[in-house]
């Protein structure tokens, strides 16, 4: 009924994805480098300095920079990578499902040269490819495009929002644990009020970091329940709409997904990768029982 499972697995078309892949891979390294000066150097600083009260004016000094490096630089380019992938996706979707392009959205700037360039780095590794073809469940196959096209987009919104909870809530645990260890190694010690502020400043960078992350993972992970929400309305009132008001829809919809993808916080592949064999099954059968949904009620509307 549709040509989703074939349009998707297009060489083009995984061209696309595995540009999208790259970028995102590139901006997760500078991610890295954000831990090791947000997380592991301020972390072992703050240990030396309790040991070593010496130390500690040179940690919050250090602290101090990091935080303006991670601001000024990093933080950017991790941006720039970020919003430059959410547009390869959005070319994609946009073929795939057949949506129109957005007028409010602007990703014509993104050259063939460019994803031809990101493409190749991520081929170099011969499954990288093979990861990402059937992007989308093939059962969508089944049901009209328009229906499955809402499969589809719903399937992208379930699938991070889950993550991002999960991945929120081991942040914010990391965050408590070691902040109290830290402090009561400092009162343990019986530093004095100046070193203890030394300290505190020396390991702000970490705080500031896990903070900023906890709540950008949970905003972005509310703003995806909102979408699904939202995705679930336009499902249920689909099977009483005509095919110009579905598409209207969902090219609302995929404006969100769009917006969500520009600004949405990475995740670590360490995390990614534990989780996703278990919750891309979920999203498969999800996407299976919408199917036979779909069509149950597309029988009883064609019944006399």
């Amino acid at each position: 009924m549709n040509n989703i499972p074939e349009r998707q697995n297009q060489p083009k078309q995984l061209e696309r994805l595995a540009a999208q892949r790259e970028l995102y891979s590139s901006a997760k390294k500078f991610q890295i480098f954000q831990i090791v000066i947000n997380i592991i150097i301020p972390v072992l600083l703050s240990l030396l300095a309790i040991k070593c009260e010496e130390v500690a004016p040179y940690s919050a000094f250090l602290g101090v920079l990091f935080s303006i490096l991670d601001v000024s630089f990093i933080e950017q380019e991790i941006k720039n990578r970020r919003e430059k992938a959410a547009k390869i996706q959005e070319l994609f979707d946009c073929y795939v499902l057949e949506l129109p392009i957005s007028p409010l959205k602007v990703i014509t700037d993104i050259t063939v040269e460019e994803i031809l360039i990101h493409y190749h780095a991520h081929s170099k590794i011969p499954t990288n490819v093979e990861k990402i073809r059937d992007w989308y469940s093939t059962a969508v196959s089944n049901v009209p495009l328009p229906i499955a096209r809402l499969i589809c987009q719903r399937s992208n919104c379930w699938w991070d929002s889950r993550l991002r909870k999960r991945y929120s809530f081991s942040l914010g645990v990391l965050g408590v644990i070691i902040t109290l260890f830290l402090g009561y190694l400092g009162i343990h010690e019986k530093l004095s009020f100046n070193n203890f502020v030394l300290i505190a400043s020396s390991i702000s960078p970490f705080i500031l970091y896990i903070i900023k992350q906890y709540n950008d993972q949970k905003e972005a992970a509310k703003r995806l329940d909102d979408l699904v929400n939202f995705s679930s309305n336009i499902w249920e009132s689909s099977f009483n709409m005509d095919e110009h008001e579905i598409l209207d829809n969902s090219r609302k919809l995929q404006d969100e997904i769009f917006d969500h993808r520009s600004k949405s916080p990475l995740i670590l592949d360490f995390f990614y990768n534990k989780l996703r064999n278990k919750d891309e099954e979920i999203m498969n059968k999800t996407a299976d029982s919408l199917v036979s949904e779909a069509l149950e009620r597309i029988g009883r509307n064609h019944q006399p």
